[in-house]
């Protein structure tokens, strides 16, 4: 296990056409833990606490630190790996809704913007333990877990630093194109070799520079699209755990399990299970969190 969490998904919200709240929770990582590309379907704020690490785009990456943030919006590749030698902590929010998308351009956000910086990080910790309270089920959880989410684009509003924004570093060419095909024309049994022959460049070339860049073989990248389409059908649909391995390319269930245990550190059904509930491994209890951060102003 190389993330620390509290985490708590939201089952079956009914508010998803005006704003409510998939999920949310707070983390610590372990060196390099490295998560992602992550493709979701809600948009997800994640603000770093303390520590640093870096977030890579299609196009770009980010060095973080505490203090600062980063969007992930639908559908959008994103991947994330803490430090070596001091590996951050966050905590995220997870919104859905139609009118999400109008207030981070209200707020200033560029269509492409992913990095960001904020004053004061207590404000979302403190959000994340009251929401806590709230993870009971029924409509009046509900309602006040979206009234969270609004919550929560208002404290962003409040606490988004204007200046400062963390630097951008574009990412190599033919890194770019690569992932995008990957991403975009995805499909069971991808290979290498592909990949090189839809771009137009050798292999051997594009082998070296994609793990220059990345860090990942491209293999092992193939491997996290394909982890992020289990992720999603778990997510998002009823389908057995059979289909999902299918519809992915996996051979069977176990071998779905294998990999997305060594990836994800949890099981497909425990992934399944924590997206409608509390996962709790950060070794600190709901009540410590609420007592804690749960203060006046």
């Amino acid at each position: 296990m190389m993330e620390h969490s509290l985490f708590f998904g939201v089952p079956d919200n009914h508010a998803s056409d005006h704003i409510a709240l998939s999920y949310l929770g707070i983390s610590q990582t372990e060196p390099r833990h490295d998560y992602g590309p992550s493709m979701n379907d809600p948009w997800v704020i994640h603000i770093v606490l303390r520590g640093s690490g870096t977030v890579f785009t299609e196009e770009s990456y980010y060095e973080l630190k505490e203090g600062d943030g980063f969007l992930i919006r639908p559908g959008a590749a994103i991947r994330y790996v803490a430090s070596d030698n001091d590996p951050w902590g966050y905590v995220w929010f997870g919104l859905e809704g139609d009118l999400v998308g109008r207030y981070f351009k209200t707020m200033g956000f560029a269509d492409d913007q992913v990095a960001f910086g904020v004053n004061h990080t207590l404000p979302f910790v403190r959000l994340l333990a009251q929401a806590l309270r709230y993870t009971g089920g029924g409509l009046a959880d509900e309602l006040e877990l979206n009234a969270v989410a609004l919550r929560c684009l208002a404290i962003l509003s409040v606490e988004l630093r204007r200046s400062g924004a963390p630097t951008v570093f574009p990412v190599n060419p033919v890194v770019r194109a690569a992932v995008d095909v990957i991403i975009h024309q995805w499909k069971p049994g991808i290979s290498v070799a592909w990949v090189a022959e839809r771009i137009n460049v050798d292999r051997s070339y594009l082998s070296r520079v994609f793990h220059r860049e990345t860090g990942l073989t491209i293999k092992e990248y193939i491997e996290r699209i394909r982890l992020s389409r289990a992720s999603d059908l778990l997510y998002m649909t009823d389908m057995g755990l059979g289909e999902v391995a299918g519809e992915c390319g996996y051979a069977n269930v176990d071998a779905l399990t294998r990999n997305f245990r060594e990836i994800r550190g949890i099981t497909p059904s425990e992934y399944r299970k924590s997206n409608s509930g509390v996962l709790n491994n950060l070794g600190l209890g709901i009540e410590f969190l609420q007592a804690a951060f749960n203060i006046d102003e």
